[in-house]
């Protein structure tokens, strides 16, 4: 069974450590601020590792026999270093690449050389479902060897293997006292480990590159609320690794996958069903256990812009995009009079026909609109071109952008993409675990998250 190991920075954080639930402890020796010459807290009855990282391999040789000598099971010995075979049955050899993950045969040869003069101990960087594959195909392996390793995965997407380390074989999990002495990306504290406990639910989003999202922070609050044992991650996926979704989710047990820019319609390649909406607006946001897939961005369209009655109004769309398709769908559902705009204006004709609206051209656009909806990236127009007093405007960017910046200074009423952010994402929430988030909480966490 895997133990939940508190990283220890200062001997005041044992006794916390092990309040809070830690079944090991790792002392980072070379993170506490000032030497110490008694080394007897090391003694505890729970396993105990003591690390020190240095290239000042004769110092260390001496403090780790002192460690060892006081009480401690283990040291842990970088895989380059001389002392790796000094202490034999109190080793726990290790690699790190903060980088990239190998191929999992290349991982399993790394393996092979660390348990020669200890424990394997191996971390790499999780960049994307391909190395969280690779990881997984490896622990198999290593498994089968009947011996205790541990293995990890760093980094936002990496935090699944925390999460699942009962299921790779894992020896122990890391865990951070506190998040303000975290020492590796994507790490849990042992408070989240414990709460999470080996069976817990995750859930996460899929884009690229997915550098900002606030769904992860709207998702675990919606979570915490709602009594779930459960976690949300992101995980870039480029382009090429999308079709590895439906793996990651078997091997890993994942519950949901939302997916944003730019593959809300590339995952419908391996999906076994959508639902009606999804169909429709061919994109998909929201991806089930079961490989079902569903859009719930134009719900929240909806939450945003049903107090304003598109249906009769004049409406723009901007954009022609994945995301543009939820809109349409929506203002097409609402019965509102949809014209849409975009720089490639074959793609505005295509999506008018489709969605029964009518294209415009972006060099004849007049501030004659009652509600405009923004759907790219970046807004293809002036303002000045589009925008009346009272103009309702809408950008599905967020927290704020120059669009509506703009917008307001010309007298619109204006509107980010946070209110379709939360209520898409409730949607998704109630679908994958079958009760409604608290939607006070997650638009708290969002504001929060700013």
């Amino acid at each position: 069974m895997t133990k939940i190991c508190a990283v220890i920075t200062n001997t005041k954080d044992i006794e916390k450590a092990r309040t809070l639930g830690c079944e090991a402890f790792e002392f980072r020796l070379d993170m506490f601020e000032n030497p110490l010459q008694d080394l007897s807290f090391v003694f505890q009855p729970e396993l105990t590792i003591v690390t020190v990282r240095s290239k000042e391999d004769e110092s260390r040789r001496e403090l780790f026999q002192k460690a060892l000598d006081a009480g401690a099971d283990f040291v842990d010995i970088e895989s380059d270093s001389v002392l790796r075979g000094e202490f034999p049955g109190r080793t726990i050899c290790s690699y790190h690449d903060f980088e990239k993950t190998p191929s999992a045969k290349e991982i399993v040869s790394i393996f092979q050389d660390l348990a020669k003069t200890g424990v394997p101990k191996a971390a790499f960087m999780v960049c994307g479902p391909r190395d969280l594959l690779e990881i997984a195909d490896a622990a198999a392996e290593i498994r089968s060897w009947n011996m205790p390793f541990i293995l990890i995965g760093m980094g936002d997407a990496g935090k699944i293997t925390r999460v699942r380390a009962e299921s790779l074989g894992s020896l122990v999990t890391y865990c951070a006292v506190s998040k303000e002495t975290g020492s590796a990306p994507g790490q849990l504290t042992v408070k989240e480990a414990e709460d999470l406990g080996q069976d817990a639910v995750i859930c996460g989003v899929i884009g690229f590159p997915l550098t900002k999202t606030f769904s992860p922070a709207i998702h675990n609050a919606a979570f915490k609320k709602a009594g779930i044992r459960g976690t949300y991650v992101k995980i870039p996926t480029p382009e090429d690794e999308v079709s590895l979704v439906p793996q990651m989710m078997k091997v890993y047990d994942i519950t949901g996958i939302n997916v944003t820019i730019p593959h809300k319609q590339a995952v419908l390649s391996f999906l076994k069903s959508v639902s009606p909406a999804a169909k429709e607006i061919q994109a998909v946001n929201t991806i089930t256990k079961n490989l079902e897939g569903d859009n719930t961005d134009w719900i929240g369209i909806a939450e945003t812009l049903d107090r304003f009655e598109p249906k009769g109004k004049n409406v723009l769309l901007l954009g022609a995009g994945g995301a543009a398709f939820a809109a349409a769908f929506y203002f097409r559902e609402r019965g509102a009079k949809l014209s849409i705009a975009n720089r490639t204006e074959e793609k505005a004709n295509a999506l008018a026909k489709r969605f029964e609206g009518c294209s415009v051209k972006i060099s004849e656009l007049k501030p004659e609109y009652d509600i405009v909806l923004n759907a790219s990236p970046v807004c293809p127009a002036d303002p000045k071109s589009f925008v009346k007093e009272g103009t309702v405007v809408m950008d599905m960017v967020y927290p704020n952008s120059p669009l509506l910046d703009a917008a307001r200074n010309l007298g619109a009423v204006t509107f980010s993409g946070e209110t379709m952010l939360i209520h898409q994402g409730a949607a998704a929430f109630e679908k994958w675990h079958g009760v409604s988030p608290d939607i006070l909480e997650m638009k708290k966490a969002f504001l929060e998250g700013e």
